[in-house]
Parts: C-alpha cells; structure tokens; sequence
C-alpha cells in the first residue's frame, strides 16, 4: 500500500495525508485527521522512513547532546525534548558527554553522519568545534547552553528576573544585608543571577557589598556550608542568604544550625532550583522553581519551526521561573 491509496481511501490529497501522517497538524481539520488516519489503518499501511528521507532530504530525527545525563534537572528537560518532538513527527537521539569535549566531538561528528536534522545543546558547555557545524547549515538550538549568535537560537530560564523576585522579596521582609552565594563564574546560570541581585539591590537603593558574596559549587553543599559560616562570621553579617541553587542553600542551613543560629528567626535562607530536597529539609526551603520541562519543549520547537521555515536563527526566548515561598524566611524587626 502506499501513500497514494491512503489519499484515495480517505478521500484527500497526498499532502494532507502526509502531514496527517507527520503530525503537523496545522490546517488540518479534526474528521480529516481521522479520517486518514481510518484509512491508513484499514489499509495497513506503514510509511517508509527510508524511502521518506531520501524524497525529502530529511532524517525527522534530532540530535541532543547533554554533558550530564544524571543531574536532577535535566531528566524533565529531555523528556520534554522527546515529547514534543514526537508531536511534531520527530525523534530524539540523546547523547551524553560526560563533561568531554572530546567525546562531544565524537559525538557532533556521529549525529552529523547519521543526518540529523538538527541538534540540541540541553544544559551543556559548548565548545568551538561546534561553530563547524553553524558554518555548514545545519540548525544548532541552545537550551541553558551558550548561543554563538547574540540573541539567537537560546532558550534559557529568565534568571535575572527570578533573582530580582529573590532580593525583592528578602527587601520586602525587612533585610537589607543579603548574603549571596553564586555558583562556578564561568557559567550562564552564575552570571545572569549574580546579574539580577546585584539589578534587585540597585533597585531598592542598597549598596553592593563584595564581603557579602562567595562562589560554591554546584552539587557540593559543603561549599555552601563554608561559605555561609564565612559570611555569617563576619562583624556585620547578613540577615539573610541567598544561595544560587538548593544544594548550597541546604549547606547554608547547615552551617546556620552549626553555629547556633535558628533558620530563619536569625537568618534567612532561600534557594534555587526547587529541587525535591527542598521541600524536606528543615525549615523547607524557599526557593526559585526552573522551568524545565518548559525550556525542553521551547527548545525542540524552536528547532523544529527553524527545520520547518527554512531559517537558520531565530530570537532567543527567555522561559519565566517561579518564586515558591516556604518556611525558611522571616521578617526582621
């Protein structure tokens, strides 16, 4: 059976059943959608992916290339990634890097042989070899990843927002010396919330102290730990820290407790990331929610459209995180 019975049976153009077919769904009714897809069952027929590429010069696969597929975060991103890319008619390789721009490399150059019709970068470094790939064409998407391009084909959390909401709330309770502790400088997640503190307090008319800032790392809550032991031993200590994600923010608490400090009659804590910690440590941790899942799929459809229309770049879209307020703050008097 092929494509032209389908049509016949259904009663419809061969491009209409193609699309049907291809899940892009745009100007297609809802019976018409049945209706082929009625067809294409009674008839039994299958589509031959082989026989499609070679007609339209398209794999309908996508490449994501990730550097740790471990980190809490990132699991909802790729499934978001898969899911809406499957809606689209597309699947998804996921290729994990383990932090090594060799194996990144190996793995460029592989999707590039398999003729994928573009690739993801979901929460990975990036490294130059990949500006080979944005000379020859192929459509290159940035999720929490650097973009080459300026304003172009990134789909990132807004974290200068979200920090700003941090800040202005800690203001809004009174606090107006704000511990911070920010994640590795070298990174777009570091930069944009270092970027919204600094904006927040400006705002409110507060001076930036550099004594009240420390750099931790990531998934090593003893960096928060000793970080906030160093700010809170300070001869004017904050009233309150914000630690730039949750697992140095449950350090923070931490050192709070180790040093006879009550969470948050005596100092504020808020997080970021909203990781399922947070919910459980003692007090439960204010935090910032990243959107992940939204990102994923804000990725794969911004490839796809680029795909689709023929274009190479496309503005970047900055994905609102949301402020979730627990038990770790308190006003001052």
């Amino acid at each position: 059976m092929t494509i032209s019975d389908v049509a016949r049976r259904a009663k419809v153009s061969r491009s209409t059943v193609s699309r049907v077919l291809n899940n892009q769904m745009h100007h297609v009714r809802e019976e018409t959608r049945r209706a082929v897809l009625e067809a294409a069952r009674e008839l039994d027929y299958k589509p031959n992916s082989i026989a499609r590429s070679l007609k339209t010069k398209r794999s309908h696969c996508i490449g994501v290339v990730t550097d740790d597929i471990d980190t809490p975060y990132l699991p909802s991103m790729l499934k978001a990634i898969e899911q809406y890319a499957f809606s689209r008619g597309y699947s998804a390789l996921v290729c994990n890097t383990g932090y090594e721009s060799d194996r990144q490399r190996a793995y460029v150059e592989m999707l590039a042989q398999r003729q994928v019709d573009g690739i993801i970068f979901a929460a990975s470094l990036v490294y130059s070899h990949t500006d080979e790939l944005v000379n020859s064409g192929l459509p290159i998407v940035y999720a929490c990843s650097h973009s080459p391009h300026e304003k172009k084909n990134s789909v990132l959390p807004d974290d200068v927002h979200a920090a700003e909401q941090v800040v202005d709330h800690l203001v809004g309770l009174g606090h107006r010396r704000i511990g911070y502790i920010n994640g590795p400088e070298h990174v777009i997640p570091s930069q944009e919330r270092i970027r919204g503190y600094v904006s927040a307090l400006k705002g409110h008319e507060i001076q930036f102290d550099e004594r009240l800032i420390r750099n931790g790392e990531w998934e090593d809550p003893q960096s928060g730990y000793q970080a906030a032991k160093e700010l809170l031993a300070l001869d004017n200590p904050p009233t309150a820290i914000f630690a730039a994600n949750d697992i140095m923010a449950a350090g923070v608490i931490d050192a709070a407790h180790d040093l006879g400090l009550r969470v948050p009659d005596d100092v504020s804590v808020i997080g970021y990331d909203d990781r399922d910690v947070a919910r459980f440590l003692k007090p439960s941790l204010t935090t910032v929610r990243l959107p992940m899942a939204d990102i994923g799929s804000a990725a794969a459809q911004m490839l796809i459209d680029c795909l689709e229309h023929g274009e190479a770049l496309m503005d970047s879209t900055y994905v609102p995180c949301q402020f979730v307020v627990r038990d770790s703050c308190c006003a001052i008097e």
